[in-house]
C-alpha cells in the first residue's frame, strides 16, 4: 500500500521475499531443467551414431568382413560424444535464457538470450568434450570398476554446460551481478550430477559401462541428460534467487 500512495512502482517479480515469486522461479527453472533434459536427449539419439568409423577389410579363417579398427571406433565415438554434448551446451543454454526472461515476465528478453548463449553452449560441451573425452582411452583396457575417472571427466564436460547455462538465466532475468554466483552454484549443480549418474547406473544398470564417454542404453543416456539439467537448475535457483533485490530497491544492475 505504501508503495502505491507513494505513486511509485515496484519491480514485478523481483522480490526476495515474495513467496509467489520464488515459487514461480523455481518452477520455471524446474521446468526449464526438465524440458532441456528430455530435448538434449531425445536430440542426441538422432544424432548418436552420426559418425561412422571407417571399416577395414578383415579375413578371419577364410571369412572376410569389413570391421572398424580400435583406432577408427575411437575416433568415431570421440566426435559422436562430442556433438552429444554440444547439444547439451546449446539446449541447456538455450532453455536457462528462456526461464531467466519468463522468471521476470520478458519473455522476449529470454528468447534472444537463449538464442544468442545456444552458440555459447554448444562451444562449451564440445570443447570440454574433445579436451577431457579422451582420457577414458588412455588405458588399453578401461577399468570399469574406476568410478572416480568417470566422474571427474563427466563432471569436467557438465560442469562447462552448466556455467554457460547459468550465466544464460542471470542475463535472462538481466541480472547481471549474479553471473559469478550463477556459474559457481551451476558448476556445484553439473558435478553433483555426475557423482549421483556414476553411484546410480553402478546400482541400477552395473553393465551399462561407466567407462565409455556416452551410455550404451537409451535409458542412460536419458538419466544423464535430466540429472545434468536439472541439477544445474536446481543449484543456479538455490543460488541467485535468494540474491535478487528487495521491493523497492533498484532493479539488477
Amino acid at each position: 500500500m505504501g508503495s502505491l500512495e507513494s505513486g511509485t512502482k515496484e519491480p514485478l517479480g523481483l522480490g526476495a521475499n515474495d513467496s509467489r515469486f520464488d515459487w514461480r522461479s523455481w518452477a520455471i527453472l524446474l521446468l526449464a531443467g526438465v524440458v532441456a533434459g528430455f530435448v538434449a536427449w531425445g536430440a542426441g539419439e538422432l544424432a548418436h551414431s552420426f559418425f561412422r568409423p571407417r571399416t577395414y577389410r578383415v579375413e578371419i579363417m577364410g571369412m572376410v568382413s569389413m570391421q572398424p579398427s580400435r583406432e577408427s571406433q575411437k575416433t568415431a565415438d570421440i566426435a559422436n560424444s562430442t556433438l552429444a554434448f554440444a547439444i547439451l551446451g546449446s539446449v541447456t543454454a538455450l532453455m536457462m535464457g528462456l526461464a531467466g526472461g519468463l522468471a521476470v515476465r520478458n519473455p522476449g528478453r529470454g528468447v534472444m538470450v537463449g538464442l544468442v548463449a545456444q552458440a555459447a553452449g554448444a562451444m562449451a560441451g564440445a570443447a570440454a568434450a574433445f579436451a577431457l573425452i579422451p582420457i577414458f582411452y588412455w588405458q588399453l583396457v578401461p577399468d570399469s570398476n574406476d568410478l572416480l575417472t568417470p566422474i571427474l571427466i563427466h563432471g569436467g564436460v557438465w560442469t562447462a554446460v552448466g556455467v554457460v547455462g547459468g550465466m544464460s538465466f542471470v542475463a535472462g532475468m538481466n541480472a547481471w551481478r549474479q553471473v559469478p554466483v550463477a556459474a559457481v552454484f551451476a558448476c556445484v549443480g553439473a558435478f553433483t550430477a555426475s557423482i549421483v549418474f556414476h553411484v546410480l547406473t553402478g546400482i541400477l544398470f552395473p553393465h551399462s559401462s561407466s567407462s565409455e564417454p556416452i551410455g550404451r542404453s537409451a535409458i542412460v543416456r536419458l538419466l544423464a541428460s535430466l540429472l545434468v539439467t536439472v541439477l544445474v537448475a536446481i543449484g543456479v535457483a538455490k543460488g541467485t534467487l535468494r540474491r535478487l533485490p528487495q521491493p523497492g530497491q533498484s532493479g539488477p544492475a
